[in-house]
């Protein structure tokens, strides 16, 4: 292979060792598949602040660096997206250490006693491929991510269009329909065949008006923007009670409406209506406890029930199943405002659906 042909590959040497420095590098010098630029940095400091440009394909870590340890370094830099993959050399084995720096993050670990050629070149080929397939899931999930905040924000207009089409139009032609055989009555003789006829028509007429307003109300509940999610969390409870009659629901709204983000206050109340919708469907619950509370560690929503409960993995692995698509949505609602969520149940002891959002996250 000619030089032109050969592969750059810059790397970040953190070795306190002079010696050592020299035996990596002759090392590297000799691999024929890649030319290998070393930048050698001695010190804790200088390796963080190296590590910082993110300007290298692969870094070798010593594990002894002065009165520090190379695992403190990964420590520093586990969270960085811009950070190359590390390996860590050490003078002898030990397996705490290795499982240690597995578990800061290190892509491998070797014993500066059997290197060679061979096996530095193989391990760093490993560790860069590695790094570019968690690259490439982790912008995967990025575009996930964001479609899926994208499709909720499509669904929500979407509801929010038909909703304003039923009020707007269906329902104000069916009320003007009941108005107008109410002013025809109101001309005729009650004993006329046809009037008891049309006395009958105008219940249903209220029915469907009433039916209407329910789904318009459902879609797209307009007591968010006028009164605020407490207000319609307590709507929506009394509708819940009245629709499912042997479900009572007690509801603890311990908070300030301002304390809630005015970005959450759907979310909140969609997280709800799945949760209670799952409940009126398959638990076969007695009670439910809707809890809403702003705490130090940030804003917690819990909906709880007494019902037959289920085995949540089982649940969330189950695609065809309509509640646990209701599980996975309420989980992506919750991660995508920034939020985690936490599901308890087992069969026969209830279920509780936890939602957190941090403090920091409501700023």
């Amino acid at each position: 292979m000619s030089e032109q042909e050969r592969k750059i590959i810059r790397t970040l040497l953190i070795e306190d060792d002079e010696d050592d420095y020299v035996l990596i590098s002759g090392i590297l010098s000799d691999v024929a598949s890649a030319h290998y630029t070393v930048t050698w940095i001695q010190s804790f400091e200088g390796a963080l602040d190296e590590l910082g440009k993110g300007e290298y394909d692969i870094c070798l870590l010593d594990y002894r660096l002065g009165s520090r340890n190379g695992l403190e370094v990964l420590q520093n830099v586990s969270d960085s997206p811009d950070r190359p993959p590390i390996i860590v050399l050490t003078g002898q084995g030990d397996y705490q250490v290795d499982v240690e720096a597995m578990r800061c993050g290190a892509a491998d670990y070797l014993v500066k006693d059997h290197l060679d050629e061979n096996t530095l070149e193989r391990t760093i080929r490993y560790a860069i491929e590695r790094k570019k397939a968690e690259d490439a899931i982790r912008e995967s999930e990025r575009q996930l991510d964001y479609l899926s905040s994208q499709l909720l924000a499509v669904q929500e207009n979407e509801r929010r269009k038909v909703a304003a089409e039923l009020h707007d139009n269906l329902g104000q032609v069916l009320s003007a329909i009941k108005y107008n055989i109410e002013n025809v009555l109101n001309r005729m003789p009650r004993c006329d065949a046809c009037s008891q006829d049309l006395q009958q028509v105008i219940p249903l007429i209220q029915g469907a008006v009433e039916h209407v307003r329910s789904i318009y109300t459902q879609l797209r509940p307009t007591l968010i923007d006028d009164l605020g999610v407490k207000a319609t969390l307590s709507w929506y409870c009394r509708e819940f009670e009245n629709t499912n009659r042997q479900i009572n629901v007690e509801k603890e709204l311990v908070i300030e409406e301002e304390d809630i983000p005015e970005s959450l206050k759907l979310v909140i109340f969609r997280i709800v209506q799945e949760a209670m919708e799952n409940v009126a469907a398959h638990s076969c619950a007695n009670n439910v406890w809707l809890t809403l509370s702003c705490e130090d560690a940030g804003l917690c929503l819990q909906v709880r029930d007494d019902g037959n409960g289920f085995e949540v993995a089982a649940r969330m692995s189950q695609t065809h199943s309509e509640s646990g698509l209701g599980l996975r949505s309420m989980k992506r609602r919750a991660e995508l405002s920034g939020g985690a969520i936490d599901v308890y149940s087992k069969n026969g002891v209830g279920t509780r659906i936890q939602v957190l959002w941090p403090a920091p996250a409501l700023g």
